[in-house]
């Protein structure tokens, strides 16, 4: 448990540190994607830790999550 703390909260740093304060609508949308490739990692590190309780399980989930997310985000971000 204590390793699933320090992963959300290094993810939620990570997430933070990746914002622009002068966000115009046109970089608005690397913000988006990183949002949502952080939130899908949080929710695959979850994930990972229910269906395998190790860390390997725990990694991959969260790769999973945020290639899945963020993917998604990208995918609906950039095909207008």
């Amino acid at each position: 448990m204590k390793n699933l703390t320090l992963l959300l909260f290094v993810i939620l740093l990570l997430s933070g540190c990746s914002t622009n304060p002068y966000n115009t609508q046109t970089n608005y949308k690397g913000v988006e994607i990183t949002k949502s490739a952080a939130i899908g990692a949080v929710g695959g590190a979850v994930a990972g830790v229910a269906i395998g309780d190790s860390r390997k399980s725990t990694l991959i989930g969260a790769g999973i999550g945020a290639l899945i997310m963020g993917g998604s985000k990208a995918y609906q971000e950039y095909s207008e």
